[in-house]
């Protein structure tokens, strides 16, 4: 019973990261809108992708399901959208540190 409950808390503790990692994703999103010219813009979306990746396979580890799994994922993304919604898009330029 005690590691059911330990595989059920290490599970919980992966879904808060991987939503926590999600935000700051966001935040490198925004970023990566302002450098939609440049090539690091392929990078901030490929880590994105790397990390939901990582996620999905590790809770189909947990849990022995890969449906339960992609169920997972699919309500943390919601909660990130949801937060995305009300946060809203950053919108700006890029501003140098140092003027030259």
């Amino acid at each position: 019973m005690g590691t059911r409950w330990s595989g059920i808390l290490e599970l919980l503790i992966v879904s808060v990261n991987y939503i926590l990692i999600g935000l700051i994703g966001y935040a490198l999103s925004n970023i990566a809108m302002l450098l939609q010219s440049n090539p690091l813009f392929i990078l901030f979306y490929a880590s994105e992708i790397w990390v939901t990746g990582l996620y999905w396979r590790r809770a189909a580890k947990l849990t022995g399901s890969k449906l339960l799994s992609t169920v997972l994922l699919v309500v943390c993304f919601a909660l990130q959208i949801g937060m995305v919604y009300f946060a809203g898009r950053a919108v700006g330029e890029m501003v140098p540190f140092y003027k030259s």
